[in-house]
Order: structure tokens, then sequence, then C-alpha cells
């Protein structure tokens, strides 16, 4: 059998245990304060301004260098940060947008928020921020903590500014298109269009596109966003009046308001469809007078012929009912050949009508510019 420790045995095996506890416990108090450290030390050397708000005590828990140069204030020749402090930097008329984005992060079930505002610094310059944070709860879901990232964005905001300026005065209609909905129109857009911004801004962009032409357009903007398609597309709008007008089109991936939109450059190519439109008539008018041309010459000698003909075979007075009648059934047809004949020579325009089979044939009345009534009462 072993022999039993003694009571001053087990009592300094347990002061043993209790020293290799401390020392345990100094060593994990020594990691977590150098954690500790660095941690701020990385916040202060983060270009946002990083914060933690203790909503019971009202007090900011945590913050780092850039948070407290900004948002703080002197008062009696101390900085303070509080509320009242990072209220007072804020723009009088974006405070009443920052308290009601901060108090919809606290309604259920959201538990993030973000808002952009302009801060007024000190020396009286504004700064575009936006500021990102969390709501951390209990475990019964009480909101405790505010823990939060804010960017300067004034450089991005600037640049967006310089770019909408360019393209407000763009010779070219453009928009950009972000979430599928219009957030920028320039004037040339909205005159092409017959729109006004509020009555675009927010809506879809293939609403103003005829239905039939919607799907090959929405397939040609996002091909030419992902760069497989690189030449312009064309479709058919109705402007506000309900006017059908050609567009010529392009678009580009582009970083808006911080997040991904698109770009697009809007074209009105209807007085060049047009003129396309007339080239191709008249490519067909020449077909067609070409063609005419022929068929009016080659009939004509051979009508000259029936025609003579008919005349010689004219029936004597005493002929009977039946040669009288042939005689005058031929020399009517005779008569609206060579009135078909003319209108052949005399076409002028491309002209056509519906004929079987969906099918269609040159309309000779309406392409010689002669009314029916009036051909057929020519001698």
């Amino acid at each position: 059998m072993s022999k039993k420790p003694t009571y001053e045995e087990l009592e300094a095996w347990v002061k043993e245990l209790e020293h290799e506890l401390m020392d345990s416990k100094k060593q994990d108090n020594t990691i977590i304060r150098l954690l500790s450290e660095e941690f701020k030390q990385l916040s202060n050397r983060s270009q946002d301004a990083i914060y933690q708000f203790d909503i019971e005590s009202r007090t900011f828990s945590f913050f780092n260098k850039l948070f407290l140069s900004l948002y703080s204030i002197e008062e009696s020749g101390v900085r303070v940060l509080s509320p009242k402090s990072v209220l007072l930097h804020i723009h009088p008329d974006d405070r009443a947008k920052v308290k009601a984005a901060r108090a919809l992060s606290f309604e259920p079930p959201n538990t993030t928020g973000d808002i952009e505002y302009r801060l007024l610094e000190n020396n009286g310059s504004i700064r575009v921020m936006h500021d990102r944070w969390s709501v951390v709860g209990d475990p019964d879901g009480k909101p405790v903590t505010i823990e939060g990232f804010i960017r300067d964005n004034t450089w991005r905001h600037q640049v967006e500014k310089e770019f909408e300026l360019s393209l407000h005065n763009s010779p070219i209609g453009g928009y950009i298109v972000q979430d599928a909905r219009f957030r920028y129109v320039n004037p040339e857009f909205m005159r092409i269009t017959g729109y006004g911004k509020d009555e675009l801004i927010g809506t879809e962009p293939l609403h103003i596109v005829q239905p039939k032409h919607r799907s090959q357009a929405r397939e040609n903007c996002i091909s030419m966003l992902k760069g497989v398609r690189q030449f312009p597309y064309e479709f058919l709008i109705d402007n506000k009046e309900g006017n059908p007008k050609w567009i010529l089109e392009t678009a580009t991936s582009i970083q808006y308001q911080g997040n991904r939109a698109a770009m697009c450059y809007f074209m009105d190519i209807s007085k060049v469809k047009q003129a396309e439109n007339e080239h191709l008539e008249k490519e067909k008018l020449i077909s067609v007078l070409e063609i005419a041309g022929a068929v009016g010459h080659e009939l004509n000698n051979p009508l000259q012929v029936v025609t003579t003909c008919t005349e010689k075979l004219t029936p004597a007075s005493d002929a009977d009912q039946r040669q009288t009648k042939l005689y005058r059934l031929l020399k009517k047809n005779v008569e609206e050949m060579r009135k078909i004949i003319h209108k052949f020579q005399n076409i002028t325009q491309y002209a056509t009508k519906a004929y079987v089979c969906g099918k269609k044939i040159i309309d000779l009345d309406k392409a010689s510019a002669q009314r029916p009534d009036k051909a057929s009462g020519q001698d």
C-alpha cells in the first residue's frame, strides 16, 4: 500500500499549486496587457476614427486618437469628449438624419447602421464622414454598447462632385445607375427623354425602354459592364410624350458613393436612323425603277402589236352579239394592260401592300403617285 501524504506535505503541495496558478495568471495578464497595448497602437495608426460607446453611462469607453481629435471640444483648457461634443461637430442640417439612423439601428432585428454626414472642424472647414457601427446587446437583447468606425470620404466626395460636374456639362446624355435605380441624370439625358430629375431619380431605367427592346438592352448593358461586349448597343425608347427615339448607349462599371454602380452614355440617333431608312428606301426605289423600266419596255412593244391586231378585229356591223361581246372584252383588257404598263413607267416612290401568306408586293397605284380612280379613267 502507498503511504498517505502527511498534512504538511499536502499543505506544501497546495501552496506550490497556488504559486503556479499565480504565475500563470501573471503571464495571462501580461499577454492581455501586451495585446491591449498592441490593439491601442494599431487603432491609433488606423486611418478610420474608432470608438466604443457605453449606452447606459453615455460615455465613450474606448476611442482612438483620430476620433478624439475630430470629435472632442475644448472647455476651460481641457479637451472633452462626450455625446454633446460629437453632436456639435456634425453639421446642423445633418443632425436629424444622424439621430434617425442611430435610432433605426436599435429597432429589432437591426444590429448595424451607417450614415454619411458633414463634419465641422474647429478651423471651420467641412469634411464628409461615413459612420458605420454595430449595436452590441446583452443576453436579453438589450442594447449595451455601440462600436463604430468612421471613414473620411471627403476626397471621394470631391472626386464624385467633379465627375458629376463633368457629366452635367457633357453634350451627350449620361446617367448613373445603382441597385437598378437612377441615381444621377444629366441635363442632356433629361432633354432627350423629356422627363425631369424628380421623375427619374429612384426609378428603373428600363421603364422608358420600349417593352420589346428591354430584355436585349439589359443583356447588352450587363455584357458591356462585364467587359464581354466592346461596342455600343441600340434600342428604342418612348419619351415622356410617347414619341419613339432610337438610342445608342455605352456602359461602364464605376464606384459611386462608396458602392458599385454603372455609368451610361446615352445618345439620340433617331435622325441617323431616319437617314439610314431614307437611304434604304432610295435603294429599294432604284431597284424597283430598274425592274419597272425593264418590264414597261419589254411589254410595251408586244402591247402595240396586240393593240393593232385588236383594231383589225373590229366586228362588222352585222356581226353576231357573241362576237361583239368578245371583242369588247378583249379591247377592255388590252386597255387595262396599257394602263398597268403606264404605271410601271411612272413609278416615283417605293410603296408596298399586303399579299398572301404575310408577304408584300409593290403597290402600283401608290408607287406611281396615281389614284386608282384617276388611272382607271385614262384612255
